[in-house]
């Protein structure tokens, strides 16, 4: 018992002093590893993402030929971000605010007629928090590109699409709802115009989690999606209006395109 009492104890002091040792060695790397930071303004935008479903409800037998039909809410938006970086060589963590301006249109069918959905127009208002992972590799002494993957969660402030209508009702939702996790990929390039101070360009792809708000859409329902006139809970047949269910969300994507200025600190 003793013999193994002293081995554990023996274990333990080797296993504490490999942990002080990995990170004392850790700590020492990224010391010397390059780190700057820097200002930057992109272009951002989500241009997919939605909810679909199909007709499932004619108000009037004038409407009644579109029962069955597929239908496709989609909301789309651009803007401009403006963002601080730390950039820590293999790491760049950033913060940035940003703005947008959206457009929304329901299909259904074939059809490419705008409808009045009741769904809203997204053009969200907000802040993001990114932290990627690069790989940089040196051109030459003024040119530095690198690959580059990571997360970003795009925080919904404002101007999220927020409107449900349903059994005539509207029901609003938190535009925080219309906030998700986004995964990226792309490259950039640093060119540097002293020792101390470079131009950063980067480009990225990026696909996002289905949102809180997409999940209301579909777990609430049937959505009214008006024709000529809108129903009324006194009137429910008026107008050549549809009745649709969504149970299916769309995949969100976007391209960032970003340029900005870095200082190095070491």
């Amino acid at each position: 018992m003793k013999k193994t009492t002293k081995f554990f104890g023996i274990a333990a002091l080797v296993a504490a002093f490999s942990t002080i040792s990995a990170g004392g060695a850790f700590a020492q790397a990224f010391s010397q590893l390059p780190l700057s930071f820097g200002i930057s303004t992109s272009l951002i935008s989500d241009f997919g993402g939605g909810v679909s479903g199909s007709v499932t409800e004619a108000g009037t037998s004038a409407a009644e030929n579109w029962l069955g039909n597929e239908v496709y809410w989609h909301g789309s938006y651009a803007g401009f971000a403006s963002s601080i970086f730390l950039d820590a060589h293999f790491v760049q963590l950033s913060f940035g605010y940003f703005t947008s301006t959206g457009s929304s249109r329901t299909r259904i069918g074939n059809s490419t007629t705008i409808f009045d959905h009741g769904l809203g127009t997204p053009s969200p208002t907000g802040i993001e928090i990114g932290l990627l992972g690069k790989f940089p590799v040196e051109l030459s002494p003024r040119i530095t590109v690198f690959p580059l993957a990571g997360i970003a969660y795009r925080i919904i402030l404002t101007g999220g699409a927020s409107v449900l209508v349903i059994e005539y009702r509207a029901l609003e939702f938190d535009p925080l709802d219309s906030s998700a996790l986004w995964f990226r990929l792309g490259g950039g390039m640093d060119f540097s115009i002293n020792e101390n101070v470079f131009l950063r360009t980067a480009v990225s792809y990026g696909v996002r989690l289905r949102t809180r708000w997409e999940n209301d859409v579909i777990n609430n329902g049937p959505h009214w999606v008006s024709g000529a006139a809108s129903p009324t809970p006194a009137d429910p047949e008026a107008g050549n209006h549809r009745f649709v269910t969504y149970d299916n969300a769309r995949l969100g994507h976007g391209v960032d395109v970003t340029i900005g200025i870095g200082f190095r600190l070491r």
